[in-house]
């Protein structure tokens, strides 16, 4: 479904939108045909952890569409005014009860026709309690040869996950 069908009047005076081609190399924008706002669909930011703990890489299970029951980096939607790096640590701990310090940027990841850019950082555990939140069915840490490739939610967590098995590997 194209996202620009989702949004039909202008949040600013509830006037229409219409399609408009406003740059000749740019795609059509939304444009309120009553105040002219523009609607931009910007791409929105996720950040995402891969941490290890002594019995293995810390994923969690979705209990949500897209996915419902398969395994995922813990990480979310980066808030307005947080940095990449707070957001990383914030989602990880809300979605698994760690605490974590971050080591290094592992990657991004943006795909054709996909809204959202994802950056993963490798971090490690300082602190918490393994616990699932609301939007997990469970956490769980996987030895690297137990890795559930098969049940992977997303491209994404497989290629970070087979990014750092490779830089980590001793």
């Amino acid at each position: 479904m194209n996202p620009k069908s989702n949004y039909k009047f202008c949040p600013l005076c509830r006037g229409a939108f219409e399609k408009k081609k406003l740059v000749r190399h740019e795609p059509q924008r939304l444009v309120c045909r009553e105040c002219k706002f523009i609607f931009y669909l910007d791409p929105k930011l996720v950040a995402c952890t891969i941490a290890e703990t002594s019995r293995g890489i810390v994923l969690q299970r979705r209990n949500k569409e897209p996915k419902r029951g398969c395994w995922v980096l813990p990480g979310g939607f980066v808030d307005r005014g947080e940095t990449l790096e707070e957001a990383a640590k914030r989602e990880f701990f809300e979605e698994t009860g760690l605490t974590s310090t971050i080591n290094c940027l592992l990657g991004n990841y943006s795909y054709p026709g996909e809204a959202n850019i994802i950056i993963v950082y490798q971090s490690d555990i300082t602190g918490g309690s393994i616990r699932p939140c609301h939007e997990s069915m469970s956490i769980d840490e996987f030895k690297r040869g137990d890795i559930p490739w098969d049940r992977l939610a997303f491209d994404t967590t497989k290629n970070a996950l087979k990014r750092y098995i490779e830089k980590t590997a001793l």
